[in-house]
């Protein structure tokens, strides 16, 4: 089985913008994918802070705000600079998806 990174896959959850397309940017004004897209990284779904937390191609952590009706506001997705962040909680967040990639990514080879 041969791994695909999800910045290298093509979106299939007919995102006007995206659809049949990469997607290696999460901030834009048109997207509409789904979480479950075939483009989105290994994601956290944060309920308690109303957001999905994922990291990027780069490997850096980002979020999105859970909008009604299972819609997401990218748009105003954002990486969540850890590096000046008060909050132990998105660091330690970091580390362990971080973990978890490399955990899932050695179980494949």
């Amino acid at each position: 089985m041969t791994y695909t990174a999800p910045w290298q896959r093509l979106c299939d959850c007919r995102c006007p913008l995206h659809y049949r397309q990469t997607r290696i940017t999460y901030h834009e004004s048109d997207c509409a994918c789904a979480i479950t897209c075939a483009t989105q990284p290994m994601t956290l779904l944060a309920e308690q802070w109303r957001c999905a937390l994922f990291l990027d191609q780069d490997g850096d952590l980002w979020y999105v705000t859970a909008m009604p009706g299972g819609n997401w506001d990218w748009p105003n997705a954002a990486e969540l600079n850890t590096r000046y962040n008060l909050d132990d909680s998105s660091v330690r967040i970091e580390r362990l998806l971080r973990q978890a990639a490399h955990e899932l990514g050695n179980a494949i080879h």
